[in-house]
């Protein structure tokens, strides 16, 4: 097997910076999260692949790497797009953390109290 592993880390550009301007905990969880920049990952990965065309396959892939993803990458849409995405996950990740509101014991909950309206 060849793989190959691509991280990437783009610094915050004073837009973004400004996305995340505030105290609300929300505002602030995501500054923490995107603190180092943003970072991409991608693997390229060949599976059963012979012993000696491993280095010529791994020069391969890193051209490839160079001649497509690179400029892509450096593309402010693609910049754009990446903020985005790394934000909802930022977003996410907090609303994942946080407690649920814990419902009231005196609260009833709809529907009946067990399941013998399901047989009638």
């Amino acid at each position: 097997m060849v793989k190959l592993r691509c991280r990437a880390t783009i610094a915050l550009q004073g837009w973004m910076r400004d996305a995340l301007v505030g105290e609300e905990p929300l505002t602030v969880f995501c500054r923490k999260c995107l603190a180092e920049g943003l970072i991409h990952e991608m693997v390229m990965e060949r599976n059963f692949i012979d012993q000696t065309e491993n280095e010529r396959l791994l020069t391969e892939m890193i051209s490839e790497l160079d001649k497509s993803v690179l400029g892509y990458m450096a593309r402010e849409t693609f910049v754009r797009q990446l903020f985005t995405r790394k934000l909802a996950e930022a977003t996410e990740a907090f609303a994942c953390q946080r407690p649920e509101m814990p419902v009231e014991d005196s609260e009833d909950p709809p529907g009946p109290a067990d399941f013998s309206a399901c047989f009638r």
